[in-house]
């Protein structure tokens, strides 16, 4: 008799193949903005060689460790938002601001190296950090491991805009 309201609540979410497809788009989108972004040409380079920096300014080599791992728990959270989730609503606007933090995370060395606009590099960062809470928040309402994979993220971009910003203060 109620064989059609079992079958609503046991069903997949998602089938096999759109879970895999899912997930390529989620890895493959964060992964092509994040590292074509961040390609730093020679003039970028000698430009951030040029700069007074922080005392706490991490090594140069540590960036492509941390923010590899960050793109990896970014995209981990993308493919369960999509594939795991309780509101669907939710998981629409998770999707949205998905992209645009893909956006921000192309935008901010492009700004910062390429343009050597460190104050409008700041003003990407701070959208970074907004976007990166309304995922947290659109995750937690429909899938809380998404939510807890974005945490160490945001304490990076939380970070990085200190160093933006005394980038901007030292160089000024």
């Amino acid at each position: 008799m109620f064989t059609w309201l079992k079958n609503l609540l046991n069903r997949e979410q998602t089938s096999k193949k759109e879970k895999l497809f899912s997930g390529l788009i989620a890895f493959a989108f964060i992964f092509f903005v994040g590292f074509r972004g961040n390609i730093m040409d020679e003039k970028g380079s000698v430009f951030y060689d040029s700069l007074i920096r922080p005392d706490i300014t991490p090594p140069t080599w540590i960036f492509p460790f941390v923010w590899t791992t960050l793109f990896v728990l970014i995209g981990l959270a993308g493919y369960h938002v999509w594939n795991f989730y309780e509101n669907d609503r939710m998981r629409k606007i998770f999707t949205g601001l998905y992209f645009v933090n893909g956006l921000l995370i192309y935008l901010w060395p492009y700004l910062f190296f390429t343009q050597q606009a460190i104050g409008g590099a700041l003003y990407a960062i701070i959208g970074m950090i907004i976007v990166a809470e309304l995922m947290i928040l659109a995750a937690f309402k429909t899938n809380h491991k998404a939510a807890y994979l974005l945490i160490p993220y945001l304490l990076w971009i939380l970070f990085a805009t200190y160093l933006n910003i005394s980038f901007l203060v030292l160089n000024a």
